[in-house]
């Protein structure tokens, strides 16, 4: 009985915590996560503040804990398209492509993750996350076997992806400023289009 009832415990904790996290996502939807309350949180999700606090130490620890359920699903997709047999120029296009339409898709959890710090702080986090070095390290390897495949030219592997990544999240906040934004494939082309064959009309500079 013991081990069941902790078992039912563990469930209801877990539902709660779910719960909590689905009303920060429902609140950040409709305004940016500077103007959030515990309080507004709390009532969202039909919960105590007292239960709030049980379950998450503060607000830091609340949305940190929302960013991670929140993008884990681009998380996957991505590892699928890096693990796959594409050649690396279509992994490369299938990255951005579904990096700006999960973002599309998401509007509020992109508002989210670019409202919550100051911009120059989250890239720093971003740089120091392991997540975002690993991801990094899997486009540096593909941009590697787009050398070895006479596809790419030679350049510094890490660079050329961490360009590529944060020229996509730009092009993503950018995209969140229109009112009427250009289809995501019109606008992954165009990332597609500067990132592998530049924007001077003659041969690359020297």
């Amino acid at each position: 009985m013991p081990r069941r009832n902790a078992k039912r415990q563990s469930l209801l904790d877990s539902m709660t915590r779910q719960a909590i996290q689905e009303a920060v996502v429902n609140l950040v939807t409709l305004r940016d996560t500077r103007g959030i309350t515990m309080d507004e949180v709390a009532a969202e999700a039909g919960v105590s503040k007292g239960c709030l606090y049980l379950h998450f130490r503060s607000k830091k620890d609340l949305l940190e804990s929302v960013k991670e359920i929140s993008f884990k699903p681009l998380g996957d997709q991505l590892q699928d398209i890096l693990n796959g047999s594409l050649s690396p120029d279509r992994k490369i296009k299938d990255i951005m492509h579904r990096l700006l339409g999960y973002f599309d898709e998401n509007r509020g959890l992109l508002r989210f993750l670019l409202e919550d710090r100051e911009l120059a702080q989250s890239q720093i986090r971003r740089q120091k996350s392991s997540r975002y070095r690993s991801f990094l390290e899997r486009i540096s390897r593909v941009v590697e076997d787009g050398v070895a495949e006479g596809r790419f030219r030679q350049l510094d592997s890490g660079k050329v992806a961490s360009m590529l990544v944060e020229s996509t999240i730009a092009m993503s906040a950018r995209r969140l400023l229109d009112e009427r934004p250009a289809p995501v494939e019109e606008d992954a082309r165009l990332l597609m289009e500067v990132f592998l064959q530049g924007i001077t009309l003659g041969s690359a500079p020297q």
